[in-house]
């Protein structure tokens, strides 16, 4: 079955979320922009944020639950949650153990304790976020700086992240099994 995130139009897409909103209403959320883990010139990881065009204030870091051995009802907890008080309108990095104004952590953050983390961009009180980028431990401690982790592990150049990101036409179809 191909993803229907790589064959997308533009860079914004509309996700209609199951769970009803306090009227009764459907939630949808656009998802604009990418979210991926890299390393920067000193070769330690950072969350890369291309925000296409949006503005977002916001970064959670969720504990990526192993689906096959929790209800399906389990909410993954947010382990981290940074801000910045002006929105974020182009592409950034930032790190998650030592975030730089004008970033802010909720709390000091160890992304090597978790199995696996979900990393997204969002902007409080709107209905919008990046395409999130899911790693695990492994991953996480090989990054580099000419490669970014995208999506559910998927391994693009910097280059790649620099012209694809916000042209979602021109991501790679993914397969799911």
């Amino acid at each position: 079955m191909r993803s229907s995130a790589a064959r997308g139009g533009l860079a914004t897409v509309s996700i209609l979320v199951a769970a009803p909103a306090g009227c009764g209403n459907a939630v949808t959320t656009d998802v604009v922009g990418m979210t991926g883990v890299t390393a920067d010139a000193q070769g330690r990881p950072v969350v890369i944020v291309a925000a296409c065009g949006a503005a977002y204030d916001r970064i959670a870091v969720s504990d990526m639950l192993d689906r096959s051995t929790v209800p399906a009802t389990q909410v993954n907890e947010t382990l981290l949650t940074m801000t910045r008080e002006t929105p974020l309108t182009g592409t950034e990095t930032v790190s998650l153990t030592d975030p730089l104004a004008p970033w802010s952590a909720s709390k000091r953050f160890e992304p090597t304790e978790p199995d696996g983390i979900d990393v997204a961009a969002f902007a409080e009180g709107e209905d919008r976020t990046t395409t999130s980028v899911m790693v695990t431990r492994a991953e996480y401690h090989q990054v580099s700086a000419d490669v970014v982790l995208v999506r559910q592990g998927e391994r693009w150049t910097r280059a790649e992240f620099d012209a694809r990101a916000c042209d979602r036409d021109s991501w790679p179809e993914v397969t799911i099994s």
